[in-house]
């Protein structure tokens, strides 16, 4: 918000972000793969959430629907782990850190080619205000908002950490546990398909209470170890836990964040959900899956049950129903 050319700073970071870890793959050490490695990940850090603030505003801006857009990245997802399970099976694993850099030296050129921000968006330095910023970020609104789609985010932690480890120890294949992973990412793309009627349908606030309310009821399920048929519809709810909050909390940021300071809001959004909180409940299922395996996943329903307490708040605080949402 500051610099005002939110494309530039996608190109340099995409770019950077593939040097450094292109100078992975030749790191002697602990410390020189460890420093080259926080680079990396600090200049990969904001392309994404500058990417989806381009993409949210730009589809508004044309009429276009974003969930049509954001699927794209949900099917690259899994286009990406098939084909990176496929290579795996004929290169070393030494090899990953090429197949990591190829993939960022894909992005850096693809970002070559985004489309200019309108002039009504590009916001000159002197039009950034941090104490406006700092105000705003402080409201009860924001506040309650970013504690709902941030923590039901989160409650998926033990899922990315250990999901694939625990179908192993259940006695679940390769192809099955593949299966599984592709039957939330279908759903999941299935519903941004048609994202515009869920938004114009529940508004932003709804959807976020919708998705972490399936979140809930996701992780109460998985704990008990169901059997494989419900196991299957429980990854289904991958569309609500994880789309529906996505989806909902881009819209609300675009509706509710002011001019000049979307980027910005956008990057505390993303530090928060992918970053401290994601990160600190993954480090902490560690020893909740070692102490207590599958049931583990109660610690996430009860994670997802503060979240749904916060964005029923939140539609308290924003009633902003079917009407408002399709404006």
């Amino acid at each position: 918000d500051a610099y005002g050319h939110r494309r530039r700073i996608i190109i340099f970071a995409a770019a950077g972000a593939f040097a450094c870890f292109l100078a992975l793959a030749i790191m002697p050490g602990f410390c020189p793969i460890l420093v080259t490695g926080v680079m990396a990940a600090a200049l990969f850090a904001p392309v994404a959430p500058l990417t989806e603030v381009l993409a949210i505003e730009g589809s508004s801006l044309h009429g276009i629907d974003y969930g049509r857009i954001r699927l794209w990245a949900s099917l690259g997802f899994l286009f990406g782990n098939l084909l990176s399970g496929a290579l795996l099976e004929l290169v070393p694993v030494s090899a990953v850190i090429y197949l990591i850099a190829a993939a960022q030296g894909l992005g850096a050129v693809v970002a070559l080619i985004l489309p200019q921000d309108p002039a009504s968006m590009a916001r000159p330095a002197e039009a950034f205000r941090p104490r406006a910023i700092a105000g705003f970020l402080a409201t009860a609104g924001f506040l309650v908002f970013i504690c709902a789609a941030c923590i039901g985010q989160a409650s998926h932690g033990l899922f990315y950490a250990f999901g694939s480890v625990h179908w192993d120890h259940l006695g679940y294949g390769k192809l099955t546990i593949g299966a599984l992973w592709a039957a939330g990412v279908l759903t999941e793309v299935t519903m941004f398909a048609f994202a515009r009627h869920f938004h114009m349908g529940f508004g932003a606030v709804r959807l976020i209470l919708i998705g972490v309310g399936c979140g809930l009821v996701r992780w109460c399920i998985v704990g008990f170890d169901p059997p494989l048929w419900l196991l299957f519809v429980t990854q289904m709810l991958h569309a609500g836990s994880f789309g529906l909050t996505h989806l909902g909390t881009m819209h609300h940021i675009r509706e509710t964040v002011p001019d000049g300071m979307r980027n910005t809001v956008q990057g505390v959004y993303a530090s928060l959900s992918g970053g401290i909180l994601m990160s600190a409940c993954m480090w902490g299922s560690g020893p909740l899956y070692g102490a207590f395996g599958g049931q583990a996943y109660f610690a996430m329903a009860a994670i997802s049950a503060v979240a749904l307490g916060f964005a029923a708040a939140l539609v308290k605080l924003n009633p902003k129903g079917p009407a408002a949402a399709a404006t």
